[in-house]
């Protein structure tokens, strides 16, 4: 028979054994590594900041070199679209194209950066980065200089900063539109544009339909023998 001692040392053994299969758990996990949520297709809002101005848009991520940016502010900005697609960027307003503005330019340089930063993430499955509380530090170097992009610990982007441009650009509402991973855009996948509402000047530039005329009818006539 064994004492009421004994039972408890025996109980005592087994939860140190627990407790030790439980921490070798977490040490066969990688600190920092989690599921990379950006290799395929999704949206976010994003504000950006940087030394000399703030701008909120809608950033979407079709594939790799496939990106599109509309802008909601600032007001000289709002509406305005720019479509990434194989080093090449369009601005457009309303469907209707133009150069990129000016106010834009340096927004531009910036989201190309961030651009490039998570197409080249996004051949790996996995995000690595450093631990830090409830959040996941990616930081890395590029030509214009070091960067840092932040996720929460449930691999949502929260934040990316660019110190070379004082640049911060602060996510919301992240959602991924593909579960899989997809690196190029689909041939049937264009990416969307708003087409232009004609305004009253331009209906009244539009010239009426004129009506075609009548064919003219020729006569039988009789040919001379």
């Amino acid at each position: 028979m064994y004492d009421v001692k004994h039972i408890q040392r025996i109980f005592a053994v087994i939860s140190l054994n627990a407790v030790l299969m439980t921490g070798c758990t977490v040490v066969q996990t990688v600190p920092g590594k989690i599921a990379n949520p950006m290799t395929g297709s999704f949206t976010a809002e994003v504000t950006i900041t940087n030394s000399d101005s703030e701008s909120k848009a809608t950033l979407t991520r079709y594939g790799t070199d496939a990106w599109c940016v509309v802008f909601s502010e600032p007001p000289t900005l709002a509406g305005v679209q720019l479509d990434f697609l194989d080093d090449e960027v369009k601005a457009s307003y309303k469907g209707l194209e133009f150069s990129v503005p000016q106010s834009a330019q340096a927004i531009r340089t910036e989201l190309e950066d961030l651009m490039n930063i998570i197409d080249d993430m996004a051949l790996s499955p996995d995000l690595n980065g450093k631990a830090d509380e409830d959040k996941i530090i990616c930081e890395g170097e590029i030509e214009e200089g070091s960067y840092t992009l932040t996720f929460t610990d449930a691999g949502i982007p929260a934040e990316f900063s660019l110190p070379c441009y004082g640049l911060v650009i602060v996510f919301d509402s992240f959602s991924q539109q593909t579960a899989a991973a997809e690196t190029t855009v689909p041939e049937t996948t264009a990416i969307p544009q708003t087409q232009p509402e004609a305004t009253a000047a331009e209906e009244a530039m539009i010239p009426e339909p004129v009506p075609a005329e009548p064919a003219a009818v020729i006569e039988d006539e009789t040919l001379p023998e």
